[in-house]
């Protein structure tokens, strides 16, 4: 039996598409535990430009019995285009999804008119459902009951299956990283590759969607098979390779064996990004050392708000102290920090907005990943955002990517909160600028940034700005945003009753815009006001779209 493994060209706009083009670990995973069948994995995030046509030429020369598609919340829109693409292809392909969406949402995918898009939803880990899932179509569906996590269709009606336990990653096999049909996986233009050494997270944060998909709970992959892995991606051309565990510190002992073990295995020239909590540098400093000599050289760092009451909200175990001190352990050894701030929390206003940004900048922080609050389904903070009245997009998912905003806070409307975060990060960020470390470990791209595209950019910025002014310069760059995952797929009877635009706060499609339509449309809000403390222009409990 042929099957294809699908992960979505779906994206982020804080995720930079060009520089940052690493493969999905989970499908080719799942792959390296099937033995029995044929099985391809087409990772399409390296084919967003021609995303359609590359898929269906795979349709076209492998001709798959079964797709399975993995989708986050916010690519499942995207998903659907896709699983239609490949019914009307062939409509005998047996569709499957699986990842967070399936597993958070399954009742009310099963229950909706995309149903009829799907046979099967894996609910929970994959690892293995999907090839016993394999088995069964094979066998014409015998044993399919016995599939836990599984979902199937009977009568037309979906039966759930009971839960499947979380999975002994003692038992997982390496990624079969040659069933990937696609090639130029890189990051910052080194070839690249992904792994994971862990699974799971023990912190109790309130806008963490984690717990839905592993529990309270924290596993790790034993070394020597993080160790083979990690030599299977350098042999087969890897020279940067991100850590995508959801907190690798957890256990600082153990990710000091594991930098042991890759310092043990004297691959040249290889390095590694990963991301972490400050809370374990702050406490072991010394083991920041022993990263850097194992090759780690940058690190996504969840420092989320330097308020300290906001801190409490979300349930972090940060505190400033420990922020900065964990900073400080990483930028001795030349660590690149990039910082992952939290905006739009119930009393942010642009004063506080505006003290993250500078905190940030005051620790010498140029790299930032920066999220509004997003009301993740299942979290324990969408249900105090529902009590509070502070949620405007209940169920546009499209918009669910940490990116936009979706929420309102006591001072600001969604759609204030939105431009006043792009407006404050753009003044005291600004264009990115290499540090010590950029220059030290990433000097081909940063000569190329700093010499060259960086003045182009900021020629084509103040340009922009001048021609259009602040405001129109804003709704162009969110108009390439929030159009920034529309594939041209219109999927026939799809009616989207629930659209949600997060530049005004209404229930607008953003695919529908033009760029002429967009620069008439005047923001909803006096934006040079906004830019102080204030009152919201509108009241904070009023319903956008109504």
């Amino acid at each position: 039996m042929r099957a294809l493994l699908v992960q979505s060209p779906a994206t982020s706009p804080w995720v930079p598409r060009r520089q940052w083009e690493p493969p999905s670990v989970a499908m080719a995973t799942i792959a390296g535990q099937i033995d029995n069948h044929d099985v391809k994995v087409a990772d399409m995030v390296i084919w967003r430009k021609q995303a359609v046509p590359r898929f269906l030429q795979v349709l076209r020369e492998f001709k798959p019995d079964v797709v399975g598609f993995t989708s986050m919340t916010f690519q499942y829109d995207t998903t659907v285009g896709f699983a239609y693409l490949t019914k009307h292809f062939d409509s005998r392909i047996r569709t499957v999804l699986g990842g967070y969406h399936a597993t958070l949402f399954s009742e009310k995918i099963a229950a909706s008119p995309d149903a009829n898009l799907w046979d099967f939803l894996v609910r929970g880990e994959g690892d293995f459902a999907f090839g016993e899932l394999l088995n069964s179509v094979e066998a014409e569906g015998k044993g399919m009951e016995n599939i836990l996590g599984l979902s199937y269709k009977e009568e037309d009606r979906f039966r759930h299956n009971p839960p499947r336990p979380l999975e002994d990653l003692d038992k997982i096999r390496i990624p079969a990283r040659d069933k990937r049909l696609a090639k130029g996986f890189h990051m910052y233009f080194r070839r690249a590759d992904v792994i994971e050494t862990s699974r799971g997270c023990l912190h109790l944060c309130n806008f963490c969607s984690i717990r839905e998909m592993y529990g309270r709970s924290f596993r790790l992959f034993p070394l020597d098979r993080v160790l083979a892995d990690i030599e299977d991606a350098y042999s087969r051309g890897a020279r940067h390779i991100f850590c995508t565990d959801d907190n690798i510190t957890l256990d600082m002992e153990r990710f000091e064996q594991l930098c042991d073990g890759v310092i043990g295995l004297k691959l040249k020239n290889l390095i590694f990004t990963t991301q972490a909590s400050p809370i374990g540098f702050a406490n072991r400093p010394d083991v920041a050392r022993k990263m850097a000599q194992a090759g780690f050289v940058s690190i996504f760092l969840g420092i989320e708000n330097v308020s300290v009451k906001n801190l409490k909200t979300m349930h972090k175990p940060n505190t400033l102290d420990t922020i900065q001190r964990g900073v400080a352990a990483l930028q001795k050894e030349d660590i690149i920090v990039i910082a992952g701030i939290i905006n739009g929390l119930a009393d942010d206003d642009p004063e506080s907005i505006r003290e993250n940004y500078q905190f940030i900048k005051e620790m010498g922080i140029s790299s930032v990943m920066d999220q509004i609050m997003t009301p993740y389904p299942k979290t324990p903070l969408r249900d105090e955002m529902l009590a509070d009245d502070r949620i405007a997009n209940l169920s546009d998912f499209r918009w669910y990517d940490g990116y936009f905003s979706n929420v309102r806070t006591h001072q600001l409307t969604p759609a204030e909160l939105n431009f006043v975060r792009w407006k404050i990060r753009r003044e005291i960020i600004g264009m990115w600028r290499a540090t010590k470390a950029d220059w030290k470990f990433f000097k081909g791209y940063t000569y190329v940034w700093e010499f060259g595209f960086r003045h182009i950019v900021w020629l084509n910025e103040r340009l922009l700005e001048l021609i259009l002014g602040v405001e129109g310069r804003y709704k162009l760059q969110m108009r390439q945003f929030l159009q920034l995952n529309d594939f041209g797929i219109e999927v026939p009877g799809r009616q989207r009753a629930d659209a949600y635009h997060p530049v005004y706060g209404n229930n607008e499609d953003p695919y529908r815009d033009t760029r002429w339509s967009l620069l008439k449309h005047r923001l909803p809000f006096p934006w040079r006001k906004r830019l102080t403390a204030g009152p919201p222009s509108q009241p904070a409990a009023e319903k956008f779209g109504d």
